[in-house]
Formats: C-alpha cells, structure tokens, sequence
C-alpha cells in the first residue's frame, strides 16, 4: 500500500533572520534583550546569545542571536539597525503552531522589518540516516530534479545568493555510493553548507538535520507554515520512496511544478500518493499561488500577448 502523505512528528528547528530599527543609543544586545524579555512574558521562554551553532539551552523556545552578515533597509539614511536570528529548539509541528504565531506578533510589533540579504531556514530532525544512508542519495536526487522549481517559489534575490546556491550537475549523485554512515560522513566534509539544500548536519551526531536554505526571510506565519509543511514533506517523501536521478532537472515551468506536487504528496496522485492530508492540499495550493506570483503566472502580471513578465522580489 502507498504511504500516506500526512503531517508527521518529525522534529524541526527554524531559524529566522530580519533587521529591527534601533531607536535612541541602544545597540543590537539591547535589542536582543528587549525581545527575548517581551518572548518570555509572553510565555514563550527565550535566551539571549552571539551567534551560535550550539543547542537551545534547555527550558528555552527560542534563541535571540546577532547576525552580521544581515543588511538593515536603505530607505531612510541614518537608521542603525540590529541584525536578529531567532532560533527555535527542535519542535514537532504542532508545537511549532503554538510558539511562532504568538513570538512573530511580538517581532512585527517591534518594527522588524526583512531585507534581501535575510533568509529563513529549516531544520528537519534526520537520526534515521545512521542506519539508512540512502535517505541522503534520494534527497540529493529530488533536490537536484525539482530546484529549479523550487527557485521558483521562492524571491528572485535568492536566485543567485551565496548563502544558498543551487546545486551543480557533479553534485547530483555525490552520495549514490554511501552504502554505509561512515562514507556518508566522510564525503560530507568535502560540502559546502551554503547551499539551498545542506546536507552537512547530518554528519554532526549531535544534530543529524537536513537544512532547506532556499527561502527569503519572513516575519509572516502563513509563509512559515506552509514552507515548513513543504519541505517536511519533501524530506518524508525521500525517506519513504527511492527518488531516482534524471540528468535534466525539471525546468521551472508548470509541468515541473505539477510534477513536484504529485510525486512528493502535496497532491494526490493515484499511482504514488491516492490520500493526501487535506492540510498538505491547501499547501500544495499556496505553493502554487506562489509560483505563479514570481513567475509572471497572474493574470495581472500577463500581456495581451501572453507573454511573461518579470516579477520583483515582494512576496504575495
């Protein structure tokens, strides 16, 4: 019988970088405090600290951290702005759904504000590799097929970010060897996590995650949520199916869209996925709506010709 496509327990950790206008003399810790201080009377347990790769802190929801590689908005000169990554500790979905909306209220109120240089990043829990290695074959394979659909849905400025690259076709089958753990590790030093679909965790025993990079920063609950569902999904899918390479990605086209959502779940599909959770639905819809916003798809953005027109980077 064919999996079904449903929202699991597996666990993820996000990490949300955006700018927040200094008022007065204050600095970035001040900030950091001031938000992580806010957080915790709401019920949300937070911790203030530089950057870091460590673990939340046990007892704590979220990280406050300082960020410097983030750029504040360019509008208004002589506005300093605190570079922020909220970090939350490994959470189901559901415990995701009750943290975020609340702590994102409190960062909007705040004045936060997102620029091109800010990302939004996804961690999801992968333990399971130590004994199935192959999970990293087929991940890399869909990642390879679908990203530049994937690229697609997401803003124009992370196209070409350094932060996030897309994969290269040598990269494509790097792990169809790793038979053991082990191999898998020792091919992974040789990565770079800078890229829309880091694998390298997965080599770190006290993490084990694989991380979507490819997403533009936000502050906004409805994106978080569907691109956590999504990508969940897509690493669900490689954990259960054998995904196969194919030399030529799918273009970023309708086709390829189409193709993503029904062989990963976000739609059903009689011959992979006959039952798919009415929630992943509505995200597969989101994600088509997003698709069509940033590649000129909207009946707005049509001429009378019907030809494409470029899209800015403006979420919808």
């Amino acid at each position: 019988m064919d999996p079904f496509a449903a929202i699991t327990d597996r666990r993820m950790g996000l990490e949300l970088e955006f700018v927040v206008p200094v008022i007065g003399t204050g600095e970035t810790r001040d900030v950091q405090e001031l938000l992580a201080r806010i957080l915790t009377n709401q019920g949300i347990p937070s911790h203030v600290r530089p950057y870091s790769h460590a673990m939340i802190p046990v007892g704590f929801d979220l990280c406050v951290e300082h960020d410097s590689s983030l750029t504040g908005d360019t509008r208004y000169s002589g506005i300093t702005w605190a570079q922020v990554e909220v970090k939350t500790r490994p959470m189901t979905y559901p415990e995701v759904a009750r943290v975020l909306p609340p702590a994102l209220d409190v960062i909007r109120y705040l004045g936060a504000r997102i620029t091109t240089s800010c990302g939004f990043h996804v961690h999801h829990d992968l333990s399971e590799i130590v004994e199935r290695p192959q999970i990293a074959r087929n991940l890399q394979h869909l990642w390879w097929r679908y990203h530049r659909v994937m690229y697609g849905m997401v803003a124009p400025s992370r196209h070409n970010n350094r932060y996030c690259r897309p994969p290269e076709r040598d990269q494509a089958t790097r792990f169809d060897n790793c038979r053991t753990y082990e191999l898998l590790c020792q091919r992974l030093t040789r990565c770079d996590r800078h890229v829309g679909l880091n694998l390298t965790n997965v080599a770190n025993p006290s993490r084990r995650t694989v991380e979507w990079r490819l997403h533009g920063g936000t502050i906004e609950w409805p994106k978080v949520k569907n691109w956590v569902l999504a990508t969940q999904r897509w690493v669900e899918h490689a954990c259960q199916r054998s995904c196969q390479y194919r030399p030529v990605p799918s273009p970023n086209a309708r086709s390829g869209l189409d193709a993503l959502l029904l062989s990963t779940g976000l739609r059903p599909n009689s011959r992979i996925y006959a039952k798919v959770d009415t929630e992943l639905r509505t995200v597969g819809r989101y994600l088509l709506r997003r698709w069509k916003h940033f590649n000129g798809q909207s009946e707005e953005s049509q001429n009378a010709n019907g030809c494409v027109s470029r899209i800015g980077d403006p979420d919808p």
